[in-house]
């Protein structure tokens, strides 16, 4: 077994099947599917079941996060590589052909990633340098913004660079990210105690500390439509709260288990005193919408350093 793509599906239906065809159409190496759907409430694994047998669905009773779902996937897999793919994404001209012949031709490429592309074919930037005190006060000061084509203020997502070369980079985005099975056997599986976002970050560096790199190559392509799942809630605030809660939550886990207690309480002492001065710049904000947003978001940013508070 050359592949094996692991796909975690949320009330996804229409596109996690089209996703799998896509991979079906495009691959012509040894592969298998495996999808774990996290307790959808739509009709997205009868829909697998009548129109791709053949793939293997692990159901879950409820949403369990995406690192747990795709190690659960990992553990039953046969492949020499592990494919994690969105179920937003469309795999374009036999991209994960290319991307195992690619790792197959360097050893040491512990993980590696594909470019990636807006439905509209536009660049998606799916290359990132690790997260750092000195990017958060360039996000502070809308620096990565003003200046994104500057090689040092547009680290984060490489907005400075083409993707248009092989690169050793940091990270890649896990919407498309082939792993060398002997990584995982090495470092771990995904670190589950991220829910959500950070955990392919987490990863890319635990393998960096083991000696693998981290590759892209432009050769591969996806499409990735992008927080399809997250679209598809009903409760559009709560999700809204969900999302900012796990999106500093990690931040804050990652900064404690890769860099220390000091550097976490560092950034944690940073963002408590910007968004302090969010909320007050905005509390009588004349704008409703725009008000309630950034106070919103200030005041659950607030609540997580004080208390540790997921909203």
């Amino acid at each position: 077994m050359d592949v094996s793509v692991a796909i975690v599906s949320y009330n996804v239906a229409e596109l996690v099947c089209e996703a799998i065809a896509s991979v079906k159409r495009e691959t012509a190496c040894h592969f298998e599917i495996i999808v774990v759907d996290n307790g959808s409430s739509d009709d997205t694994v009868p829909r697998i079941r009548s129109l791709h047998p053949d793939v293997t669905i692990i159901e879950n009773g409820r949403n369990a996060g995406f690192a747990a779902a795709n190690n659960q996937a990992f553990r039953t897999a046969a492949g020499r590589f592990l494919f994690m793919l969105n179920p937003d994404t469309i795999v374009l001209d036999g991209a994960i052909d290319r991307l195992v012949r690619f790792m197959d031709t360097s050893a040491d490429i512990g993980a590696c990633g594909p470019k990636v592309l807006n439905p509209d074919r536009s660049l998606q930037h799916s290359c990132h340098h690790f997260p750092s005190l000195t990017l958060r006060m360039f996000e502070y000061l809308q620096l990565r913004r003003l200046f994104p084509w500057n090689r040092f203020f547009g680290r984060e997502h490489m907005t400075y660079w083409d993707y248009d070369e092989i690169k050793d980079v940091d990270w890649v985005t896990g919407c498309a990210l082939m792993i060398r099975r002997e990584v995982l056997e090495q470092v771990g599986l995904l670190d589950e105690n991220y829910f959500m976002y950070a955990e392919e970050s987490d990863l890319c560096f635990q393998l960096r500390e083991a000696g693998w790199r981290t590759t892209f190559y432009p050769a591969a392509s996806i499409v990735h439509h992008g927080g399809q799942s997250v679209l598809r809630q009903k409760d559009k605030k709560a999700t809204e709260k969900t999302i900012t809660s796990y999106l500093f939550s990690t931040r804050y886990y990652f900064f404690q288990k890769n860099y220390g207690n000091v550097s976490c309480l560092v950034l944690k002492t940073l963002d408590f005193l910007y968004y302090i001065v969010i909320y007050a710049k905005n509390i009588l904000r004349g704008d409703d919408s725009a008000r309630r947003i950034k106070t919103e978001q200030a005041r659950i940013v607030l609540s997580l350093i004080l208390f540790n508070k997921h909203q």
